[in-house]
């Protein structure tokens, strides 16, 4: 098996689909990094003021009335001049709940413009995890890898041997999956601090060694369970498509977020259900999004009382982890090419 490893590695350190997949999450690290800078600069202050100002000139305009002659009856006219614009926010703390202006003043603006982030294992939550941004990138690299053994017609050698070593086969693909999902994390880690730093962004909040580390090993199995279920995908149908389209539509987090919306709403008639989805990968990759602060001791949100987040997620990524290793290990290890 390791033999195997170590072949699979060198083809995918000599080739181009591990460099391009890189290349295209740092690429996309670093596009949402400037999104959010941009977000910070008083030129995209001044465009929420201006928006809002509009918005509450077409709600004025919208709020009179005319009457069967085309004129606006006194009352109604007051009503609407009386119309206040709605609150308007955004996640850098600017709001308007006023009809004066479009202009902001320097308090607004430096509160606005403030670059801080919540600490850093929750900047990389939401830039890489929550969104399934890196699971679906590292996925769509494993169903191409190992797809191509299929289409080249390199599994066929491994297959000419016995049934064990084609189990080993199966097994190391996976392992194979942790793997990239590590290279893939390390490096997707490294462009967030890099382009965050760049824009010169702070974290309010510091984690301890135990905590930074406990986060990123949590984020490595929850990220690895969506790459070892595309891998084991690819696997038993032996079809590049369909390890494809899984990677988009499972391990992006599409899949869960039509389950856990119809969960809610048939959960009046089956209360089990809200505790049931608790149990998905899905969920762990939730407790996940406010950052290493914490976790190792927090029960908020988990399956069962007394169950910390960071125990839950282990177990639930080790059990789906564990389930498709063993599923493609022994019905792969039986199917021809």
């Amino acid at each position: 098996m390791f033999s195997l490893l170590k072949s699979d590695l060198y083809r995918l350190a000599h080739g181009k689909m591990l460099w391009v997949g890189l290349a295209l999450m740092a690429l996309l690290v670093a596009g949402a990094a400037g999104l959010l800078w941009f977000a910070t600069t008083p030129q995209f202050a001044q465009m929420v003021a201006d928006q809002a100002e509009r918005d509450r000139q077409d709600m004025t305009t919208g709020s009179y009335q005319q009457d069967g002659s085309g004129q606006l009856t006194a009352e109604e006219g007051a009503e609407g001049a009386s119309t206040e614009m709605p609150e308007a926010t955004t996640g850098g703390g600017f709001r308007i709940t006023d009809g004066s202006g479009a202009s902001l003043t320097p308090e607004e603006v430096s509160s606005f413009s403030e670059k801080m982030l919540p600490s850093r294992t929750g900047s990389y939550a939401q830039m890489l995890i929550s969104g399934g941004l890196l699971a679906m990138v590292v996925s769509l690299v494993a169903a191409l890898f190992l797809a191509s053994d299929f289409e080249t017609g390199f599994a066929k050698n491994v297959f000419a041997g016995r049934s064990r070593r084609r189990a080993a086969y199966h097994v190391e693909k996976l392992v194979l999956c942790g793997v990239l999902t590590a290279v893939f994390l390390l490096v997707s880690v490294a462009a967030t601090e890099g382009a965050f730093a760049l824009a010169g962004f702070e974290y309010r909040a510091a984690e301890t060694l135990g905590e930074y580390w406990g986060w990123m090993g949590l984020a490595w199995l929850s990220v690895m369970v969506y790459a070892v279920a595309t891998g084991a995908v690819v696997l038993l149908s032996r079809s590049k498509a369909v390890g494809i389209v899984f990677a988009i539509i499972v391990a992006s987090g599409m899949l869960a977020n039509i389950v856990v919306m119809l969960a809610s709403a048939f959960a009046p008639a089956f209360p089990i259900l809200n505790d049931a989805v608790k149990w998905l990968p899905a969920s762990g990759v939730k407790l996940l999004g406010s950052g290493g602060v914490g976790l190792l001791t927090s029960t908020e949100g988990t399956a069962l009382a007394g169950l910390t987040a960071s125990v839950q997620v282990a177990l639930v990524s080790g059990a789906a982890i564990a389930v498709c290793t063993a599923l493609a290990s022994a019905v792969g290890s039986r199917k021809d090419v």
